[in-house]
């Protein structure tokens, strides 16, 4: 029981990595990413392979980080920004609804079909009757550091202060010379880099393989919306959603497991969309 809720913390870590960067593009640029689970498995084949040319496990997250980050500037330059601004939310979730559907044959293509995993070993570290490896140790403080970076920032730092302002009054930062198109841009590639840093480290200790991204989005989805796109509502449902599932998975087959974790954030995401609607009546 005890391994399965320390297993539940790591996995929980990622959503938590992937949900901070799909909550900044809906709270700030009011964008709904549906790619954000591809880029995530974008960074878990960019770590896979640096890792097995040689490179250092944190030198290759941090090149997939980095890499993700690059590559998430011209899809919204090119697709995201302009439909946003010219064609409305309908065609900007379109078009990342196609490239998550076209990113599985995308990464068959280029890194194959097959499920792969890092083959590096890392130390582990006994906690309380159960075991962590070090890079899952690594995961969760990273999750909770950058959580609470982020939130200090949006709190208490102008560019923080800035990007939020842009995202909801953007008449008032208009007014003040603020570039709604470059504070946009940048956070969505914040997202991006986020989305990146979450696979670098899931990869090393959860397999990959092309199809990920949509059970990546789903889930991310729901720990977002629950907890309304709050950096601090995804720290915690994040780690609830990574320990409920692994918790169903210690009395039930994975798959069913998995089922039900989703049913139970579903039904949350009801009740909490029904108490929104009777406090807007009341």
């Amino acid at each position: 029981m005890m391994q399965a809720l320390l297993s539940g913390l790591a996995v929980g870590s990622a959503y938590v990595l992937m949900s901070l960067g799909f909550a900044l593009d809906l709270e700030i640029c009011d964008i709904v990413n549906a790619a954000h689970g591809a880029f995530v498995v974008l960074g878990m084949y960019l770590m896979l392979e640096l890792a097995g040319l040689g490179w250092p496990v944190p030198a290759a997250i941090a090149a997939a980080t980095a890499g993700v980050a690059l590559l998430s500037l011209p899809v919204y330059v090119l697709l995201v920004g302009p439909a946003r601004a010219t064609a409305g939310h309908r065609i900007q979730l379109v078009y990342t609804l196609l490239l998550l559907i076209a990113s599985p044959a995308v990464f068959e293509i280029f890194f194959g079909g097959d499920i792969l995993t890092v083959a590096h070993h890392f130390a582990s570290v006994p906690i309380a009757g159960g075991t962590l490896s070090t890079i899952e140790i690594a995961s969760i403080a990273t999750a909770v550091l950058l959580t609470g970076g982020l939130s200090l920032a949006a709190k208490r730092t102008v560019p923080g202060k800035l990007a939020y302002c842009a995202g909801r009054y953007q008449l008032g930062a208009r007014a003040i010379g603020l570039s709604i198109t470059r504070v946009y841009t940048l956070v969505f590639v914040l997202a991006g880099a986020l989305a990146g840093l979450a696979g670098g480290l899931i990869v090393s200790f959860q397999p990959v393989s092309p199809a990920l991204g949509l059970g990546f989005v789903s889930v991310v989805f729901l720990v977002v919306i629950v907890g309304r796109a709050t950096l601090t509502g995804c720290l915690v449902l994040g780690f609830g959603y990574g320990v409920a599932q692994a918790l169903l998975d210690y009395f039930a087959p994975a798959a069913i497991a998995a089922t039900l974790t989703y049913l139970v954030f579903l039904a949350a995401l009801v009740v909490a969309q029904q108490g929104a609607s009777r406090q807007v009546a009341a």
